[in-house]
């Protein structure tokens, strides 16, 4: 006789950590297959929207400082602030990735209040 397990409320039948971290690591397409995934684990939910609000916001900035640069002067473009931006992102990937496979949730400052209000209906 075969004991079946009930389902799990997580995309893909995966345990919350794991949707999470997947969902950090894998940027906004981790996090939007995370959310379309299935499921109704809000930790999961959580994390997937909050990669792609942050991953938005990431290339948004990105995409303004370079176009607006180039139209003041292009050398701009190597500015010292456009890689601390970079650089600040991709420890904060580093560190949700982390937190995400360690089942924490995290609430990052000001991504955080811009993902209740975009995904409130997903949440």
């Amino acid at each position: 006789m075969s004991v079946t397990q009930p389902p799990k409320d997580t995309p893909f039948g995966l345990e919350p950590n794991v949707a999470a971290g997947l969902a950090y690591l894998f940027t906004w397409v981790g996090g939007l297959v995370m959310l379309l995934g299935g499921g109704t684990n809000k930790f999961v939910k959580w994390s997937a929207a909050q990669s792609i609000t942050m991953w938005g916001l990431y290339w948004l900035v990105w995409i303004v400082w370079t176009f607006a640069t180039m139209m003041v002067h292009p050398l701009l473009l190597l500015s010292p602030l456009l890689w601390l931006w970079a650089l600040l992102f991709f420890a904060l990937w580093i560190w949700t990735t982390i937190t995400g496979f360690q089942g924490n949730e995290l609430r990052l400052p000001v991504i955080s209040g811009l993902t209740e209000s975009i995904f409130k209906t997903q949440l």
